[in-house]
């Protein structure tokens, strides 16, 4: 498995595998990025990207088939939500929406979490999440990019979820909150920042010397930003940061640590994880996002594969169209071999009619020609079987549910006139989510669940429970989420494709 620590400027490689919870590490590799390439994460230049990196993995025999990718960009969105208990998509659907309408995104961006735990006191069986929103661009230019350097992209993963799981692995580092992990490069700073065992916040700062005026840009950058987490961390009730971790490109350390100490910080150097080996041939700690992508993720609180979220929330259709090719491709070759075992047939059958005479002597002859009639016939009945299957996966996608204006306006009816909402949305999953339901102080929230319920037209009715104005009496649901039945649609038989 190849893992990818992706930034504007500079590309790190590394060649190994996860067996057992043990990382071995085999091979490494840095690559520098010409300026305009990679802007703010995003690859611009996709066959030159492309070509860079091709050249160089088959130079140092580091090709594989499977590949996962870290990285990091300022156009990345960071916010801790509060949200009901669900699970699965209906929980993604829930952060996404919530998401879009808090920080004011378009449906441009590929939306992740992580559960950092209960939401508490203040809001019991709710849910605080860590989300994450990035441009759906990025993710696409690196789809794109390994299309072409015909290696499978497995994984695409925000930087911070990487170094989080080195981080953790380290108990002490437990003992150490709140925690700030800064990634040094002398073209940006990656901070994550820790609180109660669990990353809180994430920021990716670029930097410049022409940003600053002392000798010293990168002791600068450093100083002003482990100052604001300090204070974002002592808004949110903590204690302030105090102990700093620092891995990349540290440079000279203890001139360092002596600047940071000024601030009366204790710094460290991230420390190697005991179930990883190899690294003794590189620089650990310039490697440490590509090495911490190798970690096996934690299904029940994240969902942080930007490539897994694409695909269920429908904006990535490259798993359908492949899909769809594939099986273009594999009627039209159903069709030549079809023709193919007609027109060999037809042959046979004449060879045998102008030489009847000569099969019926050679018996040991004819039972040759029998058993090879028979293995076509295999194929032709292995193609039928095939056919079906296709079929079906063709009926399996039209009883996908699909929201159509009648049925739109049945809900509007159920609804009435005196309830309005702000936003309304649908995806591929057959859900539709109406956020922010506004009912007249008369109205009863109850009575409209149980209509909606009753109705029959809905797989499922959610709702995230229900609020009322003290001055206006007005009720107010924060989210309403809808399941559409899906279609039925008659399979094929066997019988019916011959």
């Amino acid at each position: 498995m190849l893992s990818f620590d992706i930034s504007d400027r500079q590309i790190n490689v590394v060649k190994g595998a996860n067996v057992g919870g043990k990382i071995r590490i085999d091979r490494s590799l840095k690559l520098d990025i010409d300026p305009d390439m990679i802007q703010n994460g995003e690859i611009l230049n996709l066959s030159g990207v492309a070509d860079i990196i091709t050249t160089n993995l088959k130079a140092e025999n580091m090709m594989d088939r499977d590949a996962i990718i870290s990285f990091s960009s300022s156009a990345i969105v960071f916010k801790e939500l509060t949200v009901p208990r669900a699970k699965g998509e209906q929980l993604l659907t829930m952060v996404q929406n919530q998401m879009i309408h808090e920080m004011g995104l378009t449906d441009e961006y590929s939306i992740s979490y992580t559960i950092v735990g209960d939401a508490g006191e203040e809001d019991p069986g709710a849910l605080k999440v860590l989300a994450t929103a990035c441009p759906a661009a990025i993710v696409d230019s690196y789809r794109k990019v390994f299309n072409i350097m015909s290696i499978k992209l497995r994984s695409v993963n925000i930087c911070c979820n990487s170094i989080t799981r080195i981080v953790l692995q380290d108990s002490s580092n437990l003992e150490r909150m709140p925690l700030l992990v800064i990634q040094i490069n002398k073209d940006f700073l990656g901070m994550t920042l820790f609180e109660n065992g669990q990353m809180a916040f994430a920021r990716y700062t670029p930097i410049s010397e022409d940003d600053y005026d002392g000798d010293n840009y990168i002791f600068e950058a450093l100083n002003e930003n482990i100052f604001r987490m300090t204070q974002f961390n002592r808004a949110r009730g903590g204690s302030g940061v105090s102990n700093v971790i620092l891995y990349g490109e540290i440079g000279d350390y203890k001139e360092l640590a002596d600047s940071l100490e000024q601030m009366e910080v204790r710094p460290s150097i991230l420390g190697v994880p005991n179930n990883i080996t190899g690294f003794e041939n590189f620089e650990f700690t310039e490697f440490a996002n590509a090495i911490g992508a190798l970690y096996k993720r934690n299904k029940a609180t994240e969902k942080i594969n930007l490539l897994e979220i694409d695909s269920q929330t429908g904006r990535s259709s490259a798993g359908l169209n492949n899909f769809l090719i594939t099986v273009g491709i594999c009627v039209a070759a159903s069709i030549v071999v079809l023709f193919g075992i007609t027109f060999l047939v037809g042959l046979k059958e004449k060879s045998v009619r102008n030489d009847i005479a000569d099969v019926q002597k050679d018996i040991d002859s004819t039972k040759s020609q029998i058993e090879e009639y028979q293995k076509y016939n295999d194929v032709y009945d292995g193609l039928v079987d095939y056919n079906v299957r296709v079929k079906n996966a063709d009926a399996a996608l039209r009883s996908l549910p699909i929201i159509t204006k009648a049925e739109f306006d049945k809900l509007a009816d159920k609804m009435g006139a005196e309830i309005t909402y702000q936003t309304f949305t649908y995806n591929i999953a057959g859900n539709i989510v109406i956020g922010n339901i506004t009912m007249g102080s008369q109205s009863n929230p109850r009575a409209l669940i149980k209509a909606l319920v009753e109705s029959g037209d809905y797989a499922d009715v959610a709702y995230s429970g229900w609020t009322q104005n003290e001055e206006t009496g007005a009720v107010q649901i924060p989210s309403l989420t809808l399941t559409l039945k899906e279609k039925e649609v008659a399979e094929t038989t066997t019988e019916e494709a011959k």
